[in-house]
């Protein structure tokens, strides 16, 4: 048997290498694949802000969350978070996640009753990765 490694991966092999370590991870639990959940916003056709995320069994993960800087500070990037979160709650979540790398943005985010979870100092040199959590809908215990 002869092995060939290669130092590229085309999009297709990329996405069938996270399909399997997706099912492979989530199997045990008796998890499926994340759903994905995104929303938009325009103003006049233009797109100027839109977040997205997964759903994986009951919890939210919002993955990117972005307003254009010259509509900033309007309440859009607010209002993308609430409608996710009111989707994902609708569709059975409990609790959101978000990550971030900027303090001012996870301030943000405990405004609107996110807390943190964990800090990883130099996560990128020089940038820290902060993870919050908010509860969507009844909490319950889950044993770790």
């Amino acid at each position: 048997m002869h092995i060939e490694y290669s130092k590229s991966l085309s999009v297709d092999e990329r996405q069938h290498i996270v399909n399997e370590v997706l099912l492979h991870d989530r199997a045990p639990v008796g998890v499926g694949m994340p759903r994905a959940i995104g929303l938009s916003a325009r103003i006049d056709d233009m797109l100027v802000g839109g977040v997205c995320g997964r759903i994986e069994k009951d919890r939210l993960y919002v993955e990117y969350l972005w307003v254009d800087s010259r509509f900033r500070s309007q309440g859009i990037g607010s209002n993308l978070l609430q409608a996710v979160e009111s989707a994902a709650r609708d569709g059975g979540c409990v609790e959101s996640q978000i990550e971030t790398l900027s303090r001012k943005t996870a301030r943000i985010y405990l405004a609107r009753g996110y807390r943190v979870m964990h800090h990883l100092c130099n996560y990128i040199p020089g940038l820290t990765l902060i993870v919050m959590t908010k509860e969507l809908g009844e909490s319950h215990i889950v044993e770790c």
